[in-house]
Formats: structure tokens, C-alpha cells, sequence
């Protein structure tokens, strides 16, 4: 509605827009939301089964995204966040990362060390930011006084309502917690948990509030491990309950991960427990960081079972549709909701053994044979071709360089995966044309490492040819690299 019209009342939005930073003051209107509650699990029994997601008025949105950017611009510009909180931030995923904790852990193993790794679950985050604590950090943070006075007028005065399909519940109005739904609130949700990052003296990773807290150490060393996780975590529980947030013990997971050699030499059950707030944590032997299925020999054989199981589960919710979409629908289908599955984070897995990647190869046939109606043991290789798919080692391959191309010319990158990168010479120094913009292997020992994102990622760089490693951005190289992988497929 608002689209059609925008010539015409873009000066006014414009005034509205201005006088809300002018003035501090936000709109009431816009700060009153519909709470869609959305599952959490496939059969919810509990309120905190549910998701509370807020449906907030169009314009509102706009204004966040205004207010966003200068934000961002200012947390960037003046380093405010840790480098290690990677929710929410341009350059930054789930996948990012995976790969900094996955290539330290690997690193370990390199290095004939085991790593305990602890992943904390927040309860509720979100709905847990004290107001006037997020004030006071913003504050401390030096945003100015008239910045504060309109983060004041956003956060309070706040009020929502329940629908369900034709049910309602009153309005009431929020005492705490950023709207799930709002533009700002993972932002403000991000610098709300910064601070715990200064308790810490472990190794730890950030995302949004997926803590994982990590420490290598040889098997003589398990007790000193696990002496300075439990400090770590009594820090957190203490930071925690002073800002109003609270962890779940029994849903937060350690595991010890390692060779099978090193492994099989330490007694798991002989090791002093984790205790986070007077509950103890248990130790398992795999356990789900991000959406990946990580377990203690880094096999990955859980996570292809469930990416399996997943892309089986869409394929038959799709079949019966088969043969009534046209194809350029399917291509579509296929590519949105089956392709995605296969293909997350796969990078952290390069590891993964050959009858694995045969499997993962098996899926991606599975979208194939849906797109052009091919029965179980029909060859799909012509078909492929006509789709212009690589197979699953090259498509793998792409998205490996394609995020080495992003690391090395992309400022936004995490600093924490582009420092893992150098060339071998200067990039205006004389030398060969195939010598140019090769990358220094990083030093290892064993094939733990050689496998990693970093020591893999190089490899299949320096074997580019030099106009591709040349290339100077993200779209043509994207093109001359699909290029080059589908002349040597064929």
C-alpha cells in the first residue's frame, strides 16, 4: 500500500522520520506489536515451547533501519564489540563461526591436544534485557545524551498483544526484553551480552546468545582444563544473574574433542564434573553447535545422518507435487528448500570421508530426479549438465573459495578468519603471472589440520588459474570459477 503512494508522502515519512531523532522521542503507535507464537518443536506442550514473535507496524521498521546503520557504523568504526561475537554483523555468520571454533580445534589435534568444549543456552533471551542496564551500557559506551534519550523512548512504553488465529488477548505493556521481529533489537541484544566477553579468560565464541566456551590441553592437563572452565563459568553465572539473564544448565552440553588415540587415553568418567550455578553439566559424546551435529572424534557421521534425514523429509513432503509443477518451479523448490540443507556449513566439514561425500552426492541427485521426474536408478548425470550443477565436490569447492575470495577482499570479514590468511608475496611485487596471488600454506603436521578451512581453502586457491585468483570481485570471480569447475566436470 505504502509503495504505490511513497512519491507523495515521502516528504512526510521524511519529516517523521527526522523529528523522531531530533526530539528522542519514538512514535507510540510504533512501538505496539502482535505476538505471532511460533514453535519451537514439532509438538509443543509448554509456553516455552514457543517463540514470541513480534509483528511490528511497516514504518516502525523503517525508522530501525535508519537508527541501524548509524549504530553500526558507530560500534564498527570505534571497535565496541568483541571480534569474537559473530551474531548479526555484516561478514559475519553461523558459519564463520563454526569454522574459528572447528580449525582451533583442529589446530589442537594437530598439535596432540584435546579440547573441552562447553556450549550454554541462555533461556529467553531476548526477552530479558533489562531496560535500564541497556541505557547504562549504551551510556558507558559514550552514545551521546540525545541517542540515549531516543534508545529511552524506543525501549519503554512498549506494549503487546497475543493473536491466534481469531483470538486475542488484552494489551499489556513489556517492563524488559527487545521485540523479536524488530530491526534493532539483535543489534542491542548484541551489546547488551558484550560485556560478559570480559569475564572470560578461556577461548569462546559469540553468536547472538550461543556462548561456547573452549580449552585445549594434553590428557596430563584434563583436571587444569576443566579447573579453569568451571572459573569461567561461575564468572558467567555471576554476570548473568546480575543482568537479569539466566542459563539452563541441563540444556547446556560439554564434550571433549579429539583423535581417537588421545581420546582413548583419558578416562572421561574419572573427570572432575562442570558446574554451572550449583547443577552440574553433563559430558557427551556429541552435541549440536549451530546447526551442526559436532561430535568427540570431529567424524561428522551424526551431521550427514541428519542432513539426510532432513532432505528426505522435504523430498516427500514435495513428491506429490511432482508431476503437476512445471519445471522451472521445481529448479526452484529444489534450489530454496533442498539444496540449502546439503550445502550449510559444509565447509567446517571438509574432513568428512569419501562414502559420506558419495551420500551427500546421493541427495543432491535426490533434487535431480525431482526436477526431471527420473525414477530411483536413472543415470542423472546429462541432467545434471542441462542444469548446469557442479557435483557435490566442486559445488563444496565453490563455496569454499567463494568465501576465501570474501575473506581476502571484503573489510567486513571476521578479523578472526582473515588474520589466518597471507599472500606469499606482495601483490605489487614483480614475479610470474602464476606466481601472483598465491597464499602461504599454513604449517602442519598431521592430516587434523589439513583438513581445516584454512590449510584446505589454500590448496584449492593456489591450483585457481591466475586470472581467477585475480579476479577483483565477488561476482565475476563467482562466474569464472563455476566456469572453470563445470569445464573440468564435463
Amino acid at each position: 500500500m505504502i509503495s504505490p503512494i511513497l512519491p507523495t508522502i515521502l516528504p512526510v515519512l521524511t519529516h517523521i522520520f527526522n523529528f523522531s531523532l531530533f526530539s528522542s522521542t519514538v512514535p507510540y503507535a510504533w512501538k505496539q506489536a502482535y505476538i505471532i507464537p511460533l514453535p519451537k518443536i514439532p509438538n509443543p506442550v509448554a509456553l516455552t515451547d514457543f517463540r514470541p514473535i513480534s509483528i511490528l507496524p511497516y514504518l516502525s521498521k523503517v525508522l530501525e533501519h535508519i537508527v541501524h546503520q548509524q549504530l553500526s557504523l558507530f560500534l564498527t568504526s570505534n571497535d565496541l564489540l568483541s571480534p569474537f561475537q559473530s551474531g548479526f554483523r555484516p561478514g559475519h555468520s553461523t558459519v564463520t563461526a563454526l569454522l574459528k571454533v572447528t580449525d582451533d580445534i583442529r589446530w589442537a589435534m594437530d598439535h596432540k591436544s584435546l579440547t573441552l568444549l562447553v556450549l550454554l543456552d541462555f533461556s529467553s533471551a531476548f526477552n530479558s534485557v533489562d531496560f535500564d542496564i541497556l541505557l547504562g551500557i549504551l551510556k558507558s559506551l559514550n552514545f551521546s545524551s540525545s541517542t540515549i534519550s531516543w534508545f529511552h523512548s524506543y525501549l519503554n512504553g512498549r506494549s503487546q498483544q497475543v493473536r491466534l488465529d481469531e483470538s486475542s488477548s488484552d494489551w499489556c505493556y513489556l517492563t524488559a526484553g527487545v521485540p523479536q521481529g524488530g530491526v534493532l533489537s539483535p543489534l542491542l541484544f548484541s551489546i547488551f551480552i558484550n560485556s560478559v566477553t570480559r569475564v572470560i579468560s578461556s577461548h569462546f565464541h559469540l553468536y547472538a546468545d550461543d556462548l561456547q566456551l573452549y580449552h585445549h590441553f594434553r590428557g596430563e592437563d584434563a583436571e587444569a582444563a576443566v579447573s579453569a572452565i568451571n572459573s569461567d563459568l561461575k564468572l558467567i553465572g555471576e554476570w548473568s544473574r546480575s543482568f537479569g539473564l539466566q542459563i539452563n544448565p541441563k540444556k547446556s552440553q560439554a564434550l571433549v574433542i579429539g583423535g581417537r588415540y588421545m581420546r582413548n587415553k583419558l578416562d572421561l568418567a574419572s573427570l572432575s564434573p562442570l558446574c554451572l550455578n550449583g547443577v552440574q553439566i553433563e559430558y557427551t559424546n556429541k552435541a549440536k553447535n549451530l546447526g551442526v551435529i559436532m561430535d568427540s572424534n570431529l567424524s561428522w557421521t551424526a551431521q550427514v545422518a541428519e542432513v539426510s534425514r532432513k532432505v528426505h523429509y522435504t523430498f516427500h513432503s514435495l513428491k506429490c507435487l511432482q508431476s503437476f509443477l512445471p519445471l522451472k518451479t521445481k529448479i526452484s523448490l529444489a534450489q530454496t528448500l533442498i539444496q540449502p540443507i546439503i550445502d550449510y556449513a559444509d565447509v567446517c566439514y571438509l574432513d568428512v570421508t569419501e562414502e559420506f561425500l558419495n551420500k551427500l552426492e546421493r541427495l543432491q541427485n535426490i533434487c535431480i530426479r525431482f526436477i526431471f521426474n527420473l525414477k530411483k536408478y536413472d543415470h542423472v548425470s546429462g541432467f545434471r549438465k542441462v542444469l548446469k550443477w557442479l557435483p557435490i565436490r566442486l559445488r563444496r569447492n565453490t563455496r569454499i573459495l567463494c568465501l576465501l575470495f570474501n575473506i581476502l577482499h571484503n573489510p567486513k570479514t571476521p578479523s578472526y578468519l582473515r588474520e589466518r590468511f597471507s599472500y606469499s608475496r606482495p601483490s605489487d611485487a614483480p614475479c610470474r603471472s602464476h606466481l601472483k596471488n598465491l597464499l602461504k600454506s599454513p604449517p602442519h603436521s598431521t592430516d587434523f589440520y589439513s583438513y581445516s578451512f584454512t590449510a584446505h581453502a589454500v590448496r584449492l586457491w593456489n591450483l585457481l588459474p591466475p586470472d581467477l585468483r585475480g579476479c577483483q570481485n565477488l561476482a565475476a570471480f563467482k562466474r569464472g570459477l563455476k566456469e572453470h569447475y563445470l569445464s573440468i566436470s564435463s
